[in-house]
């Protein structure tokens, strides 16, 4: 290796070093894209059915000085996953010339 440094005293000396300032863009860009995102749908919707789970979160459960922690809590958990009635739905459809629909 490198003037004796092992693999793990290279990384963390020469190449860690290296590339923070590129990890650090990424984040910068990456809290940028999603910053722009929020303000994008907290601009252009106007109902509550229409708005994102981003701007939703922030602004159905936060009034005024009024929080509702426990749906702020359980909100990011259950987000990312489908939700319970889209995906029965979907799965129990029957078509029209089956024998069961008629």
């Amino acid at each position: 290796m490198v003037d004796g440094a092992t693999r793990v005293q290279a990384l963390l000396r020469i190449v860690l070093p290296i590339a923070v300032p590129g990890l650090v863009c990424a984040a910068l860009f990456a809290f940028t894209l999603s910053w722009n995102e929020f303000i994008y749908a907290l601009t252009f919707t106007s109902s509550s059915e229409e708005i994102t789970a981003s701007v939703g979160v922030t602004t159905e459960l936060i009034r005024g000085d009024s929080y509702f922690w426990g749906s702020l809590m359980g909100a990011p958990s259950s987000a990312p996953s489908p939700s319970s009635s889209s995906t029965s739905s979907s799965s129990t459809t029957t078509s029209p010339a089956s024998p069961r629909a008629r």
